[in-house]
């Protein structure tokens, strides 16, 4: 896959820890940024497609949400699939 270079200005705090995760995790801290901006693209795009359902469908119900809710927490407990 091709790659972009590009320059990018951090936090020094998140600057820091970011790197210290990517090096905990064996990876360089190029990767380790892909996979945080790929991370937050996936959400973004999971939430504007509960906006679309919604102007279709209508907002989601409490009872909806809960359930949502109930699901992603089980899902965020899980250890990871991806190994260090």
């Amino acid at each position: 896959m091709p790659v972009k270079k590009m320059s990018v200005a951090l936090d020094s705090e998140v600057a820091a820890a970011a790197a210290s995760a990517a090096e905990a995790h064996g990876r360089s801290l190029s990767s380790w940024l892909t996979d945080a901006a790929r991370s937050q693209l996936r959400i973004e795009q999971g939430l504007a497609a509960v906006r679309a359902w919604e102007e279709e469908q209508g907002a989601l119900t409490a009872e909806e949400t809960a359930s949502a809710d109930a699901i992603l927490d089980d899902l965020l407990a899980r250890p990871s699939r991806r190994s260090a």
